[in-house]
């Protein structure tokens, strides 16, 4: 048997799921090929706030509302030597997941938008001809052929597809099980600092607690499982904010899971492009592996309709994903080695000094941004350093030329602010003119609040600097 699909997705995980079932909403004949049955245990339960918008965009957020998803007020940290709140203001709540349950459910809304699923099945080594590819699968059943204009592999961190990956942090270690939930706990995360090592728990629906341990991997060097089980329980009973899990009874064994940072290497193709885990795993302290998957999820879906659809735009397509891959890189490791820093202030050991700095590839050059207030008065003009240039924008369907502002303080080329183009404002500003008159200027594009947030923005990153007049 040979099924033919314009796409084939490979992995039915968030990131994968998503592509499809968002390429599916977009139009395209899509297959996906997952190996487990579903649900599966699986760690990553923690979804902040800001996943509602990527939620309602793929039609998925009121069956996930409704699901009996824990509500996460915020998180509790124990870090750097104090205690802090964070997001408890009573804005959109995060949500503390059954993984299980939630990559379920996104997987049943790609099938019943379109998306052919093929579930449990292994895809075997793909071959890349002329006019496509041919990607082997076999069931428990039978075995047949897959035949697709693109490959997108959204199969996690398993090896296989041709990748390359490099580490993007210092190498880390999850220990980590499910207790009872004690008395009190809350539906908070908790993260925690320890001497050389970080704590991360939640409560999840069910009553249950996954309380995690992050280590050197050096830490468990030659520990036998009952060895690493010991080194996980003795950790755990230092945690100010997860100890009281040791008064509870554990559910099944101590678990451990690679928690590296990697990102792969190999350029983005017209015909093949990864996601998810396969493109790139972020630091577990971010809490926003799933967001980021499921985000990246909406652009490369983006890509890959812009790659059918638009080919002459296809070059773009793929620069633009390649960019945004890189920033995404290098910005989540900066937040990263910030927060590890804060601790190896009041900390210094040598598991802390090892990441309170971003790997070599990945350190930034420091913006430097104009602190100055900005009189209305001020004449100004544009910075020679800013660049107005044509490159790819991300569209609710593809990607497609527009004009963009570069600057040395902007970590990435700038298409809108606010939902509002920046390209034609700036091409307006021939002459030296004040806040005012730039307001006015822009009076027929926009409203005058918004006009002024939007200046001193420019001002602040040193995209409209002082003029001294008129010429």
């Amino acid at each position: 048997m040979v099924i033919e699909t314009e796409i084939c997705v490979i992995g039915g995980g968030p990131a994968g799921s998503a592509t499809a079932l968002r390429l599916a909403q977009l139009g395209r004949n899509v297959c996906l090929v997952e190996r487990q049955q579903f649900p599966r245990q699986h760690v990553g339960e923690s979804l902040p706030s800001s996943i509602w918008p990527i939620l309602k965009l793929l039609g998925i957020d009121q069956p996930i509302a409704q699901a009996g998803f824990l509500r996460s007020s915020g998180s509790i940290l124990h870090w750097a030597g104090a205690f802090e709140r964070r997001g408890m203001d009573g804005g959109h709540p995060g949500l503390l997941v059954d993984r299980g349950q939630f990559d379920a459910m996104l997987l049943r809304t790609a099938q019943a938008t379109g998306v052919r699923v093929i579930q449990p099945a292994r895809a075997y080594r793909p071959t890349r001809g002329r006019s496509g590819w041919e990607i082997p699968v076999r069931t428990d059943t039978e075995g047949f052929q897959i035949r697709a204009q693109i490959l997108v592999d959204a199969a996690g961190r398993q090896a296989g597809l041709g990748r390359r990956f490099r580490p993007a942090s210092q190498p880390l270690l999850a220990l980590y099980a499910y207790w009872y939930v004690p008395p009190g706990f809350g539906p908070q995360a908790r993260i925690e600092a320890g001497a050389s090592h970080w704590y991360w728990g939640a409560q999840l629906p069910g009553g249950v607690v996954n309380a995690m341990v992050f280590v050197d991997p050096d830490a468990c060097t030659g520990l036998s499982p009952a060895g690493r089980r010991d080194l996980y329980l003795n950790l755990l009973a230092q945690s100010t904010l997860l100890s009281p899990c040791l008064e509870q009874r554990r559910i099944g064994q101590v678990r451990r899971a690679d928690a590296t940072s990697r990102a792969e290497t190999t350029s983005p193709a017209r015909d093949l492009l990864r996601v998810g885990e396969a493109s790139f795993s972020v630091d577990a302290l971010s809490s926003q592996g799933v967001q980021l998957a499921m985000g990246q999820a909406i652009q490369v879906a983006a890509v890959v309709n812009t790659v059918l659809g638009t080919p002459e735009h296809s070059d773009l397509a793929l620069s633009f994903h390649a960019d945004r891959q890189s920033e995404r890189i290098q910005a989540h490791a900066v937040l990263s080695a910030d927060f590890y820093a804060r601790q190896q202030a009041v900390s210094p050991s040598r598991f802390w000094a090892d990441r309170a700095q971003p790997l070599e590839w990945l350190k930034q050059t420091k913006s430097a941004p104009n602190p100055e207030i900005l009189p209305d008065g001020q004449l100004l003009k544009l910075s020679p350093q800013a660049t107005l240039m044509m490159s790819g924008v991300q569209t609710a369907s593809g990607i497609e030329p527009g004009l963009v502002v570069t600057h040395p303080n902007l970590p990435r080329a700038v298409a809108n602010l606010e939902g509002v183009l920046l390209g034609p404002l700036l091409r307006r500003l021939e002459d030296p003119a004040t806040v005012l008159e730039i307001a006015g200027c822009w009076s027929d594009m926009l409203e005058a609040s918004r006009a002024a947030r939007i200046i001193r923005w420019l001002w602040y990153n040193g995209i409209l600097i002082a003029a001294a007049d008129r010429s």
